[in-house]
């Protein structure tokens, strides 16, 4: 009898745990329906949807759990920026249960994050609004300062820029020229073994070409002269039978003939007045009697160096350069040689195309010979020049 008894016992229990397994199975399918649902809600960005799915399963006994899940995706909302549609649900769950304190905290801090971002977007937009109309009202300067100036067309980049080149300029060009032409040339000369110096005038004439480009600017410094005139000289080498007979010596004659050829480049971004060179320089002699002068022969050589262009003080305009004459390594009796010098135009007239001025003008060769001699040129030119204007 107790054997049948346990058996019932055992019966029942095992029809109980089936029972409650079939039901929590039938539970677990419900709720993962519901969730899905929900998924698919939020999924198509539908508010309505989720608040209809709340309201159907208020009187569920696991509503509790589906409003957690609903919160949950809410917070996964919040974190891919989904701000607004996150506020949306938060607030469907509230208007299913009021009393679920933790979604009334969730949507007050998902609509202050929406506020502030507001504000943020507004501030922006405010910045950037200022900032088209302080570039308007500058353009709107410009043009009017143009304006007054004479008519402009705009002329684009390819950076994209816009520039504004004067119509009445029909041959407007973007090349930068001076030509100069020396009326008054001088050339003092200076040798130390033997002692002897001699001051000459002659002419000159040279030209300064650039061509600028967004990245690169472009030129050339060109330069001859001629002195044929010779007004003193002093010390030299006397001949020993003039000496001896008493005789007055003839003074001796010298002709210089010099010139220079020297391309330039410059980077723009790195300096729009900064040019390297590099070319060519000529120094030629023509004399009835070289070797009482001690004057060095023609010295041909190539040169490197650097220049200073394009500067602009006011309306004058200033240029210095440097060179380092190679050729000396070919010549035996030179150690080392340099020119350097600058000048600078004076405009006297200028109008929408031209400058006419006065250029003043100084430059330098220096000879160092391996006697341990010096023979020094120093040439000062009075020009009129004649420049191109760029806006």
């Amino acid at each position: 009898m107790s054997i049948l008894k346990k058996s019932f016992r055992l019966l029942a229990l095992l029809a109980c745990a089936v029972s409650m397994s079939v039901a929590s199975a039938q539970v677990s399918e419900e709720i993962s329906d519901t969730y899905k649902r929900i998924d698919m809600a939020i999924a198509s960005r539908s508010s309505d949807s989720i608040s209809k799915i709340l309201s159907e399963n208020k009187s569920s006994p696991y509503y509790p759990m589906i409003e957690n899940y609903t919160l949950k995706k809410t917070r996964q909302l919040i974190i891919t920026d989904n701000l607004e549609f996150a506020r949306q649900t938060s607030l469907a769950v509230i208007d299913n249960n009021i009393e679920n304190f933790d979604a009334v905290e969730l949507y007050s801090y998902i609509d202050k994050a929406i506020l502030n971002q507001q504000a943020a977007n507004q501030a922006a937009e405010n910045r950037r609004r200022l900032e088209e109309e302080r570039i308007a009202a500058r353009n709107a300067k410009s043009k009017q300062q143009l304006a007054n100036r004479g008519n402009y067309q705009v002329v684009n980049t390819a950076s994209g820029q816009e520039v504004y080149v004067n119509e009445q300029h029909a041959s407007f060009s973007s090349w930068i020229w001076t030509v100069k032409l020396g009326l008054a040339d001088f050339v003092y000369q200076k040798i130390s073994d033997p002692d002897y110096s001699s001051l000459k005038y002659g002419l000159a004439l040279g030209a300064n070409l650039f061509r600028p480009s967004e990245r690169f600017i472009f030129g050339a410094d060109l330069f001859a002269d001629a002195h044929i005139v010779t007004f003193s000289t002093a010390g030299g080498i006397e001949r020993e039978k003039g000496a001896a007979s008493g005789e007055k010596e003839e003074k001796p004659q010298e002709f210089f003939i010099s010139g220079r050829v020297v391309p330039e480049f410059a980077f723009a971004d790195l300096s729009k007045h900064l040019f390297f060179r590099a070319g060519l320089s000529a120094h030629m002699l023509a004399s009835n009697d070289k070797d009482r002068t001690g004057t060095t022969d023609t010295f041909i050589s190539p040169v490197v160096g650097i220049a200073l262009d394009n500067m602009n003080l006011g309306e004058a305009q200033l240029r210095l350069f440097y060179d380092y004459d190679l050729g000396h390594l070919a010549y035996e009796e030179i150690k080392t040689a340099m020119e350097f010098g600058g000048s600078i135009l004076l405009p006297m007239a200028v109008n929408d195309k031209t400058k006419v001025g006065v250029e003043l003008g100084a430059q330098n060769l220096l000879l160092m010979k391996n006697s341990d001699g010096v023979e020094n040129r120093t040439k000062i030119t009075f020009a009129i020049g004649v420049g191109n204007v760029i806006k």
